[in-house]
């Protein structure tokens, strides 16, 4: 038996409060982990990140065990990461136990202790009936789970599931250097297992890691022969290179906004797929955040794409103005990201109903901008990571009863877990090997 250290379940208990309070995980991931032992970090990501996913199915115990809940957020947060540890890890029940109510002191909480201990003996004595309690259904914010209800009832039991798994690792091979079936071939080389899956658009495709690998590790990595990115996101740039970029006038470069395009994994994409089709294009990659544009020299750097045709911006796409409309908009939109809660399941905690309401306001104010700087006869790609109709099919049906100068275009997306919209496609994690939950619409500009 590995015995994991009191300081390690004390960083996960701060970091959880500090999630609880406001903050997201990938500021506080990195500093969390580096705070405990090397030999102690996959257990550490395991069980912070575990706790999260569970949380909302494993605080239901909780309610119903205590009468008056405990007011310090600190107390659940070592509650949950207890019952977590006690309910899907291996390290035995007297050691966890011992070792959260540790933890808890080391905090100078020590007025939980009692409350704790009695709990996780409670769950230690009869496991598997809690257990089987907290797997029965849904680990959502109950507001969340009543819109999934009311959008795709169908899907509702299944998304519900989903959404409390981890979810896969999906790579783009850079075709400008190397081609998916040779990037295979380098990873069979290396014995790495994969799977190649279909997109469902086109005949296009992409790996998915069947081995557990830190992504620096794979091969020609650092060189740029390959990103991580959801199968689902990557349907961006196909989409657009099939259906937008190959059907506008060639006499000219195209000019393309990638507007909300932080960390660029789009931009990127569509610079590969240019460059392995010679497309005479210019993207503009804008955002508002400055810190966030940084990445994008780096990212686009190591994958051999940063040169005169990619301009960098920084400015608020509610209010940006262009004198030269652009032919295509690529408007990844902010949104509620309920759509990728596998990978980051600290949405759980951070999302409201109140902000679903804000950010659709939002995304109208960007999409009728957006459409102000876009040229007669262009076309915009609208995208979101969120599963809500209000922030996906709603926003785009709202939008074009108020523009009659805009027109959806159809187009086919084949898997099962595509589904279409009366505009659009909204794309479920409907078991662990799908993608994320994503949404398309792509629109044209008319006279």
């Amino acid at each position: 038996m590995t015995k994991h250290h009191t300081s390690t379940r004390a960083t996960i208990i701060t970091t959880l409060q500090k999630i609880h309070e406001g903050q997201s995980l990938t500021t506080l991931l990195d500093a969390c982990l580096t705070a405990v032992n090397d030999n102690e970090r996959a257990f550490a990501h395991e069980l912070l990140l575990g706790t999260l996913r569970q949380w909302h199915a494993i605080n239901r115990i909780g309610e119903s065990l205590i009468k008056n809940p405990p007011s310090d957020i600190g107390i659940v947060c070592a509650l949950n990461m207890g019952l977590y540890e006690l309910l899907y890890m291996n390290t035995p029940d007297y050691a966890l136990i011992n070792e959260t109510l540790n933890a808890l002191k080391s905090l100078n909480k020590n007025y939980g202790v009692s409350l704790i201990n009695a709990i996780l003996r409670k769950v230690a004595k009869d496991k598997d009936k809690f257990l089987k309690k907290v797997n029965k259904n849904h680990s959502l914010p109950n507001w969340l789970a009543k819109q999934l209800k009311q959008d795709f009832g169908d899907y509702y039991e299944t998304l519900g599931q989903t959404l409390r798994q981890s979810a896969p690792i999906f790579l783009r091979p850079n075709v400008k250097l190397i081609s998916l079936s040779e990037y295979s071939q380098l990873l069979k080389e290396n014995h790495i297992k994969h799977t190649i899956v279909d997109l469902g658009f086109d005949d296009k495709q992409c790996i998915k890691l069947l081995d557990n690998i830190k992504i620096p590790n794979l091969p020609k990595f650092k060189d740029g022969f390959v990103s991580v990115q959801d199968k689902h996101a990557q349907l961006s740039g196909h989409i657009l290179d099939k259906l937008v970029i190959k059907n506008l006038p060639i006499d000219k470069a195209i000019h393309i906004l990638d507007a909300c395009s932080a960390p660029a994994g789009k931009t990127a994409h569509l610079l590969e797929l240019f460059a392995k089709n010679n497309t005479n294009a210019i993207i503009t990659a804008m955002d508002n955040d400055n810190e966030r544009l940084a990445v994008i020299p780096d990212n686009l750097t190591r994958l051999g794409l940063l040169d005169d045709k990619v301009k960098i911006v920084c400015d608020d796409a509610c209010i940006f103005k262009v004198d030269t409309p652009f032919d295509v908009i690529l408007l990844d939109a902010p949104c509620s990201a309920t759509g990728v809660i596998r990978r980051h399941p600290d949405i759980n905690l951070l999302r409201s109903e109140n902000d679903i309401k804000q950010t659709v306001k939002l995304q109208a104010d960007i999409l009728n901008n957006a459409w102000k700087n876009l040229k007669d006869g262009g076309y915009l790609l609208y995208v979101t990571c969120s599963l809500l109709k209000d922030e996906n099919e709603r926003q785009i049906k709202q939008f074009l009863n108020t523009h009659s100068n805009a027109k959806a275009v159809e187009f086919v997306l084949s898997l099962p877990n595509q589904i279409k919209q009366e505009v659009g496609y909204q794309c479920l994690p409907l078991n662990q090997n799908d993608g994320d939950g994503f949404y398309y619409a792509l629109l044209q500009k008319v006279n």
